[in-house]
């Protein structure tokens, strides 16, 4: 079958303008998918050392929170040791946090800068002192 003289080269120009978009929508997914991954590791992280650092604090009969700098020193820690290589510590504050006893961290990890330009993402978690659960009971 032969093509018309005016549709001679239609399919080029097709590929031409189809071609790049494709390969943006693809980095696209590549950079908010490996993102995304990077901030689910940093927040396991840092879920796991706020709830380290929560264990070591005292809840006395009187209901008095006390926390020790060792509840701090330990979340930062363990943090530390199981972050991925993208993520940093930013701060860990162990004690009274909205009327419980917890531990909170907060961290950041870098995005994977693709498509956008790369930048630095916040991730906050606290883990709670479960109810009579304390590094003595282990």
């Amino acid at each position: 079958m032969k093509a018309r003289r005016s549709e001679r080269g239609q399919s080029i120009l097709l590929f031409a303008i189809l071609l790049p978009l494709m390969a943006v929508f693809l980095l696209g997914i590549l950079d908010y998918m490996l993102t995304n991954a990077r901030v689910m590791e940093t927040v396991a992280a840092a879920d796991l050392a706020a709830h380290a650092g929560a264990q070591e604090i005292t809840v006395l009969p009187d209901g008095t929170i006390t926390a020790t700098a060792g509840g701090d020193v330990i979340a930062a820690d363990y943090f530390n040791t199981q972050r991925p290589a993208q993520a940093r510590l930013l701060s860990v504050s162990c004690g009274r946090h909205q009327g419980r006893p917890a531990c909170l961290v907060t961290a950041e990890t870098r995005s994977a800068g693709y498509l956008l330009p790369a930048r630095w993402v916040t991730v906050r978690a606290i883990g709670y002192l479960a109810h009579g659960v304390t590094r003595g009971d282990q």
